[in-house]
């Protein structure tokens, strides 16, 4: 036992005198040579060290754990919910928060610019496209769940201990994680029937066929820059299940020119003939069965002098969809429709009688309107066809189509192809749309012999059944006057394409183009180096060598000099100064 005389004794004496406070701060010293705990001793002011120090003068503790978090675990939440990164903010951790926005957006715009420049990882995500859209969206929501969780442990480390939350900070997070699940799980369900559209129409171009060389086939149609005139194959073909034919039912070529803001359409009959030895000989209605699109677009190319940049194939049952989906089309019915004979789904006959007038229609009577010709016609039907088609995009542009585009997808299904680049899709919708329509123009290809305006095709029957001939100089005639400019047609001019100087495969590669565009050259030649210039030769012929300028990019015109010779109407020279066509320079 310690006496009040020893000097323990005193200290502790000393110690029981001293307040409550002081005494827990005498406590919190270490005894001498034992361990430091991580305890700050610090004076008060106007005191000394250690060393000499009276008991008035007793230390402080100062304790070195983490400091409070403030402002609201919730609320930092809800904010990291509405924005990623804004709760980190809200707490005071700028760089994480800005960091936690930054890299969503930066990994989509690098995913999506690697994915738009490299081809076989496009066609990957086109062929698993639902798949894929599970992934991002999963991905997502992982991460957005992990930045409102570290908003809401706030600047603890990590995830760091909740304890010590208030119930209403808890409310809030669950609240903010339900709202999670249900936007994520929204946005999937609107995003998977876009997904499914893109696995099921662009299968085409996700998969191309594999055309060998010996076929003759060009198995890669020329791309559309978004600038130049598009023509696009439209077939329409009845699948139905028990079909055993793939044959086409509706043939129409359509024509669109982004420049003059004009679109153009030509129906061909589906009984002309086409007699390709080697390539196709049958009615042009049974290539698709024979092979495909490749084989069809082949023989329609052949056929109307002209190149065809993409096709979509529709099969009845999603046109009576899209007509419906967009709540019916309204067309002025010029005359009275009746057929007694009108083929049913079940292969048998129905009447049908559509009487005069305007009048709303929908999907399936759209379809017993456009697809008739037992009282007529197939020239009268293409022309209904084509009436049908004017309506449905009228109707499109005067209504919210896309806004009730996913619920159509996965009703339409695969009953719609097409392998137009999905990248144009939106573009394309838009120009479509926005065409006067009296900037539409519709041909038909029609037989010799009655009262048409104009005549192409020669009828022939016999036992082996009834066959439309072709006169393919009428036909391209007909093409090149109703996709491009007729004045030009009507002049002729020939036009030799002149090589000055330019690299190697330049002046061919200008010819190809303005062959497309139905200007006649005769010849690719090789000349002495010059700059690019449209020279004329015949002087009846200036028209078309202004078109050809303004085709060019705008290079001057000029008279071609005496001392060069051509057998040609006008002279294209293509120098080193050539920067190309109008088309390549507006985009």
């Amino acid at each position: 036992m310690r006496s009040r005389g020893s000097p323990e004794g005193r200290t502790a004496s000393r110690r029981r005198s001293l307040p409550r406070e002081r005494r827990a701060a005498w406590r919190s010293q270490p005894e001498a040579g034992a361990p430091s705990r991580g305890v700050r001793v610090s004076y008060a002011r106007g005191s000394v060290s250690n060393r000499g120090a009276s008991s008035a003068a007793l230390p402080r503790a100062r304790s070195l754990s983490a400091p409070t978090v403030r402002g609201s675990p919730g609320f930092a939440a809800i904010l990291s919910f509405l924005l990623p990164g804004l709760g980190q903010m809200y707490l005071g951790r700028w760089i994480r928060g800005v960091l936690m926005i930054l890299i969503p957006i930066f990994t989509v715009l690098l995913v999506g610019a690697f994915t738009a420049i490299a081809d076989p990882l496009t066609s990957f995500v086109l062929r698993n496209a639902a798949e894929v859209t599970f992934l991002v969206a999963a991905t997502f929501f992982m991460y957005h769940l992990f930045v409102v969780a570290d908003a809401f442990a706030g600047k603890l480390r990590g995830m760091g201990s909740l304890r010590g939350r208030h119930i209403v900070d808890y409310l809030a997070l669950g609240l903010v994680c339900m709202a999670l699940v249900a936007f994520y799980a929204t946005a999937y369900r609107g995003s998977a029937p876009w997904a499914g559209l893109a696995t099921k129409i662009f299968a085409p171009l996700a998969n191309p066929p594999t055309v060998s060389a010996s076929s003759g086939q060009d198995p890669s149609p020329p791309a559309w820059t978004g600038t130049e005139r598009l023509n696009v194959l439209l077939l329409g073909i009845d699948s139905r299940g028990d079909s055993t034919t793939q044959n086409t039912d509706t043939m129409i070529v359509l024509s669109l020119d982004p420049v003059n803001k004009t679109a153009a359409m030509l129906s061909i009959p589906r009984d002309v003939y086409i007699d390709r030895p080697g390539v196709f000989t049958d009615k042009i209605n049974a290539a698709f069965a024979y092979g495909g699109y490749d084989l069809t677009r082949k023989v329609v190319e052949d056929l109307l002098g002209i190149r065809l940049n993409a096709y979509a194939l529709v099969d009845f049952d999603a046109f009576t969809k899209i007509v419906d989906a967009v709540g019916g089309v309204v067309i002025d019915v010029k005359r009275p429709v009746r057929d007694e004979a009108y083929p049913t789904p079940d292969y048998g006959v129905e009447r049908l009688d559509i009487t005069a007038g305007p009048q709303l229609m929908d999907g399936q009577t759209a379809l017993r309107f456009a697809r008739s010709r037992h009282d007529t016609n197939d020239y009268s039907r293409a022309q209904r066809q084509q009436l049908v088609l004017s309506a449905l995009r009228t109707r499109i542009s005067e209504g919210d189509f896309l806004r009730g585009l996913p619920g159509l997808i996965d009703r339409v299904g695969s009953a719609v192809q097409t392998n137009f680049d999905p990248a144009n899709i939106l573009p394309l919708a838009r120009f479509g749309t926005g065409i006067d329509g009296d900037a539409i123009r519709s041909e038909v290809l029609y037989p010799c012999g009655g009262s048409y305006p104009h005549c192409e095709l020669q009828s022939s029957g016999g036992d082996g059944g009834f066959y439309l001939i072709p006169d393919r100089a009428k036909i391209r005639d007909l093409a090149a006057a109703l996709f491009y400019d007729p004045q030009v047609k009507s002049e002729g001019a020939s036009v030799e394409v002149r090589s000055a100087g330019a690299r190697n495969g330049l002046a061919q590669s200008v010819a190809d183009r303005l062959t497309e565009r139905a200007f006649t050259v005769s010849t690719v030649s090789d000349g002495a180096t010059g700059r690019s210039a449209v020279l004329v030769r015949n002087g009846a012929k200036r028209y078309t060598a202004n078109a050809l300028a303004a085709q060019l990019g705008g290079l001057p015109v000029d008279t071609l000099s005496a001392s060069e010779t051509t057998a040609a109407d006008i002279v294209v020279r293509v120098g080193t100064d050539f920067r190309g066509l109008a088309t390549d320079l507006a985009r």
